[in-house]
């Protein structure tokens, strides 16, 4: 179980998507402030980090994230026991394997029709300037990144909140003519920098 919720929210930070709680794959067309750019959405300085409630298969677990170490081109996120490592430019972050970069997270500028390919499919901004209300608060002016990939068919939509990060990843998988929710992270608190009281 542990595996496979790392194997989610690596998709996604992910640690590893909703439409700004919504699942149509309709794009939303509120405008972001214009000032924001992809590193705004996902902040990946030491001091964060992130705890997630993921809901699959009836079950309900919490999963932890914290930055490791930042460097001028990147950072390093443990999820459990791995870690995950992101490639950070002007154009938005991007996921690392070794030395390989693969795919963006997400991409400047973060508006409502900016696509970019990612392994087995296509990543697309469906909305931004959205707020999402939480049991852990309300996140405004989020944006929602859906990637379709095939092999399996599926759907992941991270929504990501201005100086948080993903607050919300679900990943739908295909059922015969429709799509079903396998997967869900839902954000369920957050450490800033210089917030935590053990200076961990």
């Amino acid at each position: 179980m542990a595996s496979s919720v790392n194997a989610l929210l690596l998709v996604v930070l992910v640690v590893g998507q909703g439409a700004c709680a919504s699942t149509s794959t309709g794009a939303v067309t509120a405008v972001a402030p214009a000032s924001l750019v992809a590193g705004d959405y996902y902040p990946l300085n030491m001091g964060w980090k992130w705890s997630y409630e993921v809901e699959r298969d009836g079950e309900k677990i919490l999963a932890f994230y914290s930055v490791l170490e930042r460097t001028p081109q990147g950072a390093v996120v443990q999820a459990g026991e791995e870690r995950l490592f992101y490639l950070i430019t002007p154009d938005g972050i991007a996921r690392k394997e070794g030395a390989v970069v693969t795919d963006f997270l997400i991409k400047s500028p973060v508006a409502v029709g900016t696509t970019w390919p990612v392994a087995g499919g296509t990543a697309a901004v469906r909305s931004v300037g959205q707020e999402v209300t939480l049991d852990s608060g309300k996140y405004p002016n989020c944006a929602m990144v859906e990637e379709a990939r095939t092999d399996p068919t599926r759907l992941i939509r991270t929504t990501f909140a201005p100086g948080v990060g993903p607050v919300l990843v679900e990943v739908q998988v295909q059922e015969g003519a429709k799509f079903v929710t396998a997967t869900r992270a839902t954000l369920r608190g957050v450490t800033r920098p210089g917030q935590d009281p053990l200076g961990m």
